[in-house]
């Protein structure tokens, strides 16, 4: 028992400091960009994403417009080295004051959503879409299961059984499952930024891993398990104490 709360107050300190240092300093790499054709500009929509149709009727003629499905990634980038001195940048109006003046903003993006057309076949064996049906089922059954194991915890408590082995058992499992749902997601997304480095070329920016996991999940995790070696020490005293009456 006291060997279990040294290790998990040990993994909580150590996964507090991890995060916290892990969300300060950024360790991904990249290269700078040396040259070549590719650049990011604002243009019409491509004919990749929908198809235009023109209907006549009684009244003349219009367009029907389809948009074809497509499959979204969130990633986060990284500038390469800027052409000529060249940023995107954003002029606008304030007009908040008396004298509207133009305001210039240099436009850094850090995080974006990808969007690509479905292809038809070999959909249902895409490597993303595998990971993403994996991951949420996983994550679905884990869910239940704390669904119901926090409904047994409040149910032993409502009777006044908290110094209990049951009690100390609901909690550890609990934690173990909510740092198994942290490490379902990391693991998912890890894949899939993996996925998108090696298979996405950006115009003037690389794809870079950032840990974007809700650690609570992790440090809620431990201090449960903590917490659950905490009751058995409890529940050790007090049956002491109630040998010595």
């Amino acid at each position: 028992m006291k060997k279990k709360l040294k290790i998990y107050s040990t993994l909580f300190v150590v996964a507090l400091i991890v995060l916290l240092v892990s969300h300060k300093v950024r360790f991904e790499g990249y290269t700078w960009y040396q040259g070549g054709k590719d650049t990011l500009m604002f243009e019409d929509n491509a004919p990749e994403f929908y198809t235009s149709d023109t209907t006549y009727h009684e009244g003349g003629q219009g367009v029907h417009t389809i948009y074809h499905p497509t499959m979204s990634y969130n990633v986060y980038v990284r500038p390469k080295m800027p052409r000529d001195n060249q940023t995107l940048i954003s002029r606008s109006k304030w007009l908040g004051s008396e004298k509207p003046e133009m305001q210039t903003y240099r436009v850094t993006m850090q995080k974006v959503r990808l969007e690509t057309p479905v292809k038809e076949e070999g959909f249902f064996i895409n490597f993303p879409i595998i990971v993403t049906i994996v991951s949420g089922v996983l994550t679905a059954v884990v869910t239940i299961w704390i669904l119901c194991l926090v409904f047994k915890l409040v149910r032993r408590i409502r009777r006044g059984e908290v110094f209990v082995a049951q009690v100390s058992k609901y909690l550890e499992i609990t934690g173990y499952l909510l740092s198994a749902l942290y490490l379902i997601q990391w693991i998912a997304e890890y894949a899939l930024t993996q996925y998108c480095i090696q298979n996405i070329q950006l115009a003037d920016y690389h794809i870079v891993y950032s840990n974007d996991t809700n650690s609570m999940y992790l440090l809620t995790g431990l201090a449960l398990m903590i917490i659950s070696q905490i009751i058995l020490m409890g529940k050790e005293i007090k049956e002491e104490q109630e040998l010595t009456i």
